[in-house]
């Protein structure tokens, strides 16, 4: 009888793992830690003063101005695409014009990551360990190892998911997260034998309207899908997915757009590729991906797959695994990598899920020894991450000190027409009837449209946009700034670049007023505007201003 009531708890322990020792709330309870530590750091070294780790947010936010007044676009009057997402600057509308509307992103990210901290936590909950030894007792399909030794793994699953950055980047990624930990919990159910929830496939079907890369992770669960012989399932799940996308394609061909936003053609450099430079532009762009340490780390996981792959004798778990490893060979051959740490995250979780569930269902090592095993891995699988907990302070910094002064100098000095490179802080919160042309393209079609910027360019579109200052990174531009225009000043950040483009902003007079006095005065408005600058930001005035700059 007493064995009977051993099996009879484990049985319990395994049905029901979310009333007895579950992970999941520790999980949620170690993300909002983190996370309250980073917002304490980030007010703290920013004086009080809250921003996120990069400028793209406050497009966002710029965006939702727009649309809580019936214009989808940065400037009033002129329709432009610069979001990558279709459903996240439609989440901030009704929060638009508010005192607190800069925090919104934050609360979401906050909701949408500990749920995601709460889901890997449940799917480790559910592993069904089929570890063997001496340790073991000989015994197959026990609870695993003991609940500090779950929530080591669960803890490292969430570094590589890079929950907490994600937080401060303040965009749509916490949710695509979120989205791909429930798609795998869909392929997890599917290697176990059972068919894939509802939810997982309707999470599948709207990721590619919280971000296009979000189609591999529908072409994986239908993979799936055909392995469990569903195939109305798959390809209903297929043409669902692609509603949302075709709609809002739709959308911007009625306002005289291209099909795709214009962020994704500009950052895809699909213009560039249109020229004689495609082999370069392609090269360039592979050299940066497999630099980056997350990149290895998919190539790692996919190649884990591959082998899992082959040595599986079961026709649905051999779809798994290959729907699985589509997944990442997609992201390899054509998703983008890092920019502070956001864009590979949740192909990577996606994949690392199923791996991570596969080889604890199959491997027959010792627990102990398996565990360790894998939380070594996934450690060293979401290294990149934590070195983007350590700099998330510091990246907030940097846009404090760069994009948020020049926000402030338009805001309260300035008050004219602007031409710029880096869109977010600028665009948001702007005075009434201040136009601001985004040389790199975002908000610009013409811009976007133009593949080769040199310093003709850039003067015929500042004139022809009427505006009398460029604040710029001139080394952006193939020749740099026109001849004709005159540096006033050089603002720099002091401390380390984090998470801007370049570590000093040049201010420009365009000579597009061509009176002395306009260009007096908006001298005079940069010298009192140096003044007022923080601690942390030097601002050089001058036209030797640009020698010194690194």
């Amino acid at each position: 009888m007493i064995g009977v009531r051993e099996e009879d708890g484990r049985r319990q322990s395994l049905a029901a793992p979310g009333r007895v020792g579950s992970v999941a709330p520790a999980c949620v309870a170690l993300y909002l830690a983190v996370a309250l530590g980073l917002l304490i750091a980030i007010l703290h070294r920013d004086g009080g003063v809250f921003t996120y780790t990069l400028d793209d947010p406050y497009i966002h936010l710029a965006l939702a101005e727009n649309l809580a007044h019936g214009h989808y676009g940065i400037n009033p009057g002129e329709a432009s695409s610069p979001s990558s997402s279709m459903v996240w600057p439609l989440l901030l509308v009704p929060f638009a014009g508010r005192a607190w509307d800069m925090y919104v992103p934050l609360g979401l990210n906050l909701l949408f990551c500990a749920m995601a901290a709460w889901g890997i936590g449940r799917i480790v909950d559910g592993w069904e360990w089929r570890a063997h030894g001496a340790a073991d007792g000989g015994a197959k399909g026990t609870a695993g190892p003991g609940w500090p030794a779950r929530f080591g793994i669960a803890a490292a699953l969430m570094l590589v998911a890079n929950l907490a950055g994600l937080t401060f980047v303040g965009m749509e990624h916490g949710l695509q997260v979120l989205l791909a930990i429930a798609c795998a919990a869909g392929m997890v159910a599917a290697f176990a034998g059972r068919p894939i929830p509802a939810w997982c496939l309707w999470a599948a079907a709207l990721g590619p309207m919280v971000r296009y890369e979000n189609f591999a992770l529908v072409a994986a669960i239908a993979v799936a899908l055909v392995g469990q012989t569903r195939m109305r399932a798959a390809v209903r799940l297929v043409a669902a997915s692609l509603v949302g996308p075709a709609l809002f394609s739709v959308f911007l061909l009625s306002r005289g757009l291209p099909p795709l936003p214009t962020s994704v053609l500009v950052k895809a450099n699909a213009y560039s590729l249109a020229g004689d430079g495609a082999l370069a532009v392609l090269g360039t762009m592979y050299g940066i991906a497999v630099r980056e340490g997350a990149w290895w780390g998919q190539l790692a996981v996919a190649v884990l797959l591959a082998c899992l792959a082959v040595g599986e004798r079961q026709r649905v778990r051999r779809f798994v695994l290959g729907g699985a490893l589509l997944a990442a060979a997609l992201q390899l051959a054509a998703g983008r990598v890092n920019w502070f740490h956001r864009y590979e995250v949740y192909a990577l979780i996606f994949t690392a899920l199923v791996a991570t569930t596969v080889l604890i269902e199959t491997v027959r090592l010792r627990r102990d020894v398996l565990a360790g095993t894998l939380a070594v891995g996934l450690l060293l699988l979401g290294a990149p991450y934590g070195w983007a907990l350590w700099d998330t302070p510091a990246a907030a910094a940097n846009v404090y000190q760069q994009q948020y002064q020049m926000h402030r100098f338009l805001a309260d000095y300035y008050r004219g027409t602007v031409a710029v490179n880096d869109l977010g802080w600028v665009s948001y919160r702007r005075p009434a009837g201040v136009y601001v042309l985004d040389l790199w393209g975002l908000a610009s079609p013409e811009a976007s449209r133009q593949a080769h910027k040199d310093a003709d360019w850039l003067d015929t579109i500042t004139r022809a946009h009427g505006a009398g200052l460029a604040m710029i990174y001139p080394d952006w531009f193939e020749e740099g700034a026109p001849d004709d225009w005159d540096p006033l000043a050089t603002m720099c950040i002091a401390g380390p670049r984090v998470s801007v483009a370049r570590p000093c902003m040049v201010f420009y007079d365009t000579g597009v007023s061509g009176t002395a006095d306009d260009k007096a005065r908006l001298t005079a408005e940069i010298a009192a505007f140096a003044r007022t600058l923080p601690a942390g930001v030097k601002m050089r005035l001058g036209r030797d201003s640009t020698d010194k700059d690194e």
